[in-house]
């Protein structure tokens, strides 16, 4: 009751149909059920337009009776992306012939090409230039606040046109008639002269406009407003609801509207016919060359060809960034848009020097693709097979190669690092190593620099107090990226007081005075003085976060400390001065015995030692007393400075709960001991 049909041909619609046999009995064909093969591959990884490491994972659905895949990658596509030197929203662009073009963008871009070379021009704003057109040999410009620019030859001039209104598009028949339109619905006449405001008839925001002659103009805008010019009177129609953001004309019988949430319109000399191109996003511009190829761009990156029969289809664009603008005259074609992406026509693909093929068999579904060039836009499609047919190729997608390694750690302009500092970013996979280097100035010169294959490393011998510059690349079989963007770190130059706190009384006359570590310092100097000048300091270097005294010091009195921290021969600043005051004399011997008093073990066996410190040597006397106050062990020890320790053996007495008294001249001190 089933038949695997096997090789057939892809896209190609089948029909069939059963009928049964029962020894000479035949039944009638059942109905005529169709299918159609499909067409092509669908690709499920990389994302169009996405950004991947030097190694990437393609990834597609597998085709049941496909024997064989076939995978081509390239540099080149119908379009191909141009390096700019800057990162300016384009907003348009202008083409003067078959080699020079230019272009305007937002904070008062204008540049163009010189001798094959990309030249930013001083346009004296900052105000965003949203339109530019040619009159006879002559530039104009227009943008927000209605700035109004004009280059005749030298330098870029501002012409007042008496209105702050956004002017959004500028279009000329010729160099005597030329019309700007803008927010509120503003439209400004150039007869060669001067600009003057005409009446348009609506108030709503215009976007574009179109001079096909001086008595043919569209302008298109809000709320699916078009406004014609028949050399007479302006006329308002609104064929459609949505925003109408561009306009071209392949002639006055010809011409193309788009606009927002993916509508376009078509003008055929007699109407406009509006049509949805299958997605929701914003559409800003629309172009075709002399071959009558057409491609509309828009939000997100999206860009859509013309098949030539009334039917826009989605390609791949480069990019994922919106798109602002496109152009052709002849076939020079160059379309722009955020953070300055700039793409020139190509008219070919997949024909570069850099093209690769690779073949896979029926039954895997992915390949890895290594050792891609950093920053490069790479293009992709792939078709399956089986002895009998191959499929169409796939549409063409997109994906740029990360350009560098994105820095994680220490943040960007971080303060009050240690002399050792982990430096950290993102892993990229398909790398044979990273290139690290480390400057104490912006220019790296005289920088230290080494080799990793991690993606940290640990930097140390830093000087206290500095500022350190730091970049990392990557680097594999083919290719090396460029540096990253640099960032900055500075180290400590002060060691952190702990205690005692700042402004502490009833201290011990032998205090312990802690800091926090530096990471890297070998070595600590501490000052102490009863003056916070330090004309006559008491000066320690420890190699730990503490000092303990070694002598017990003034009591009643206020002292002063800083610390300094030291790495071979350098020196960090000192920290801030802090102060303390010890105790009075009275109750001292007696207050910092007891907190060191440390019977261990306990409970014991009747062997145990007693541990204790003191402020300075003296004579003492160690008691271990019943609960009834019987002395049933004595014996006397002269202490010296400091940590003390007296071994007591009273194994032969029973157990019981007993008493260790300390005795000193005016004190004494106990602690309660268990013998089992």
């Amino acid at each position: 009751t089933a038949l695997n049909a096997s090789e057939l041909f892809f896209g190609e619609k089948y029909f069939w149909r059963v009928k049964a046999h029962d020894g000479d009995n035949i039944s009638d064909w059942s109905e005529i059920w169709s299918f159609e093969v499909l067409t092509t591959v669908e690709i499920n990884k990389p994302a169009d337009g996405s950004e991947v490491n030097p190694q990437v994972d393609i990834e597609w659905d597998l085709i049941d009776g496909a024997t064989s895949y076939q995978i081509l990658v390239d540099t080149l596509f119908i379009w191909k992306k141009e390096s700019v030197p800057f990162d300016n929203s384009i907003r348009s662009i202008i083409i003067l012939n078959d080699t020079v073009y230019g272009g305007v963008g937002d904070d008062g871009l204008i540049f163009h090409t010189e001798d094959g070379v990309m030249v930013v021009d001083e346009s004296g704003t900052t105000k965003d230039l949203l339109d530019a057109a040619m009159a006879g040999d002559e530039i104009w410009a227009v943008g927000k606040s209605g700035t109004v620019l004009h280059f005749a030859g030298e330098n870029w001039e501002t012409v007042d046109i008496g209105t702050t209104k956004d002017l959004n598009g500028i279009s000329f028949a010729d160099e005597n008639n030329g019309w700007a339109v803008g927010k509120s619905g503003k439209i400004f006449y150039y007869d060669g002269a001067a600009w003057s405001e005409i009446t348009s008839g609506t108030s709503k925001d215009l976007y574009d406009v179109k001079a096909l002659s001086s008595t043919d103009v569209w302008v298109v805008g809000r709320s699916g407003t078009f406004i014609h010019f028949d050399g007479n009177n302006w006329e308002v129609s609104t064929p459609g609801t949505k925003d109408y953001m561009g306009l071209w004309f392949n002639s006055g019988t010809d011409g193309w509207a788009v606009a927002k949430s993916g509508r376009y319109a078509h003008w055929d000399g007699s109407a406009w016919t509006e049509s949805n191109i299958g997605v929701s996003k914003i559409l800003y511009g629309v172009a075709f060359n002399n071959a009558g190829e057409g491609y509309i761009v828009g939000q997100s990156g999206n860009l859509f060809a013309y098949d030539g029969n009334g039917n826009w289809n989605k390609i791949t664009s480069g990019t994922t960034n919106d798109i602002y603008t496109i152009n052709f005259v002849n076939d020079l074609g160059l379309y722009g848009g955020k953070k300055g992406d700039l793409y020139s026509y190509t008219g070919g693909g997949f024909n570069s020097p850099y093209a690769k093929v690779y073949n896979v068999a029926g039954d895997e579904s992915s390949i890895y693709v290594d050792n891609l060039f950093f920053g490069v836009t790479y293009y992709y499609k792939m078709r399956a097979a089986h002895t009998q047919d191959t499929s169409q190729w796939s549409s063409a997608r997109s994906f740029k190669v990360q350009s560098s390694p994105e820095l994680m750690a220490p943040s960007n302009g971080s303060s009050g690092e240690q002399l050792k500092v982990l430096l950290d970013w993102k892993d990229f996979e398909g790398v044979l190593k990273y290139n690290v280097s480390v400057a104490d100035n912006p220019d790296f010169n005289n920088a230290f620099n080494t080799s990793v294959d991690s993606s940290s490393f640990l930097v140390t011998g830093l000087s206290f107090g500095t500022t350190y510059y730091w970049r990392v690349n990557a680097q594999h079989a083919t290719d090396i990226s460029p540096w990253s963007v640099s960032w900055s770190f500075s180290t400590v130059n002060s060691v952190e007081l702990v205690s005692p706190a700042d402004g502490a009384t009833g201290v011990d006359p032998c205090p312990r005075l802690e800091w926090k570590p530096i990471d890297g310092a070998s070595t600590y100097e501490v000052w102490l003085d009863s003056t916070d000048t330090f004309t006559n300091p008491l000066i320690r270097v420890e190699s730990n976060d503490h000092v303990q005294c070694e002598s017990q010091i003034e009591t009643g009195k206020t002292f002063y400390w800083k610390v300094r921290a030291i790495y071979a021969l350098d020196t960090s600043g000192f920290s801030p001065v802090w102060s303390f005051t010890t105790k009075s004399p009275e109750g001292i011997d007696e207050d910092y015995i007891n907190k060191s008093l440390n019977i261990y073990p306990n409970p014991s066996n009747g062997q145990f030692n007693v541990k204790f410190s003191v402020l300075k040597p003296e004579n003492l006397k160690v008691k271990v007393m019943d609960v009834l106050g019987k002395v049933i062990y004595e014996t006397s020890y002269f202490s010296r400075t400091g940590e003390n320790s007296v071994n007591v053996n009273i194994s032969d007495l029973p157990s019981g709960v007993y008493y260790i008294n300390i005795l000193g001249d005016n004190y004494k001190v106990s602690r309660k001991l268990n013998i089992k």
